[in-house]
């Protein structure tokens, strides 16, 4: 008789620690919900990453033989490789991103802030191997996370503090899909570094194409900012470059990759950022990642948004103008 009652109380907390389970479920997903978003299956992430032809068809030849770390590579290659790397989100993964979603929710709703008009935002999984593997990206509202990097967190939820790097990819990549659907709203981030964001395209001139790396986030290289180089001042465009051909590096591109600042006046030059004497105070020091306006301005835009105007431990920022003019162009009385 006291077996059967033990069992029977077991079996009475496993319900209970189930249904529990369940409401909190539910209540993450539709607190996340307010941020739009849904995930993508293997097939659909597939298509939906190969109709990005516009990004691909772009690829210089030095794109190509990075990704596919082998010289003389060709783009039905590469298309084929990436296709072939898009996986299906686990039931454990997808609650693990909805409970970060949820934390980014409450935090716009606790500070009172208020993001522009956003699409809905699909999620796709892949193992970037043909991204150099990179933890994310974007094309348009799609957001593509590490196959890797998503299991490990998703199964490692439960160690404290585990979630603050997703946390802070979620919204660097958020911001890359903000800037797309709100152009005033990407000249008004843009404008906290000193960039300043045209009608149009600049045109890579043919000696650093050839070295040019593109970048999924980067849609549009239509903004300037005016660099102190060799005592004069001169108006460029920023765009992300490797040093040497893969045939030499025998690397990832980051491992030999630059910023190179070009001048909009189309001469086919670039300098680096040892050569701009002001380039810190252009771009800012917030975060090392200035490959780009667009980059710069996601990672100051999560800095804002998760660790606030004190900044991570409350250690503050060396340019904290940029996060307070960031926290004013999405606060709510502004």
């Amino acid at each position: 008789m006291k077996q059967k009652s033990k069992k029977r109380i077991f079996l009475v907390l496993a319900a209970v620690i189930l249904i529990m389970a369940v409401l909190s479920a539910a209540v993450t997903g539709i607190t996340a919900g307010k941020i739009s978003h849904r995930y993508a299956s293997a097939e659909e992430g597939r298509e939906l990453l190969l109709a990005n032809r516009a990004y691909y068809e772009n690829f210089s030849q030095n794109d190509i033989d990075f990704r596919m770390a082998k010289s003389g590579a060709t783009l039905d290659e590469l298309l084929v490789s990436a296709g072939q790397e898009v996986r299906s989100f686990s039931f454990l993964e997808k609650l693990f991103i909805d409970s970060r979603l949820a934390k980014m929710a409450r935090t716009l709703e606790k500070n009172g802030y208020e993001l522009p008009p956003l699409d809905e935002i699909v999620f796709i999984k892949t193992d970037m191997e043909t991204e150099a593997g990179a933890s994310g990206y974007t094309h348009g509202t799609q957001i593509y996370l590490n196959s890797k990097v998503i299991m490990v967190y998703s199964l490692l939820h439960f160690v404290p503090g585990i979630g603050n790097y997703a946390d802070e990819l979620l919204w660097h990549e958020l911001f890359h899909c903000l800037t797309r659907c709100n152009p005033d709203f990407r000249s008004q981030m843009y404008s906290l570094i000193h960039f300043t964001v045209t009608d149009s395209d600049f045109e890579l001139p043919p000696g650093v194409r050839e070295y040019y790396i593109s970048n999924p986030d980067v849609e549009h290289h239509d903004s300037y900012a005016t660099f102190s180089i060799d005592g004069r001042d001169i108006d460029c465009f920023a765009a992300f470059v490797t040093t040497m051909k893969y045939e030499e590096a025998q690397s990832d591109f980051f491992s030999c990759g630059t910023t190179a600042l070009i001048p909009t006046d189309g001469t086919d030059i670039y300098y680096t950022p040892e050569q701009a004497a002001n380039f810190d105070e252009v771009f800012g020091t917030n975060t090392g990642y200035v490959i780009d306006p667009e980059e710069c301005m996601a990672d100051n835009f999560m800095l804002a948004m998760l660790y606030g105007i004190d900044g991570k431990e409350q250690k503050g920022y060396p340019n904290p103008e940029i996060i307070r003019g960031i926290i004013d162009i999405v606060s709510r009385e502004h």
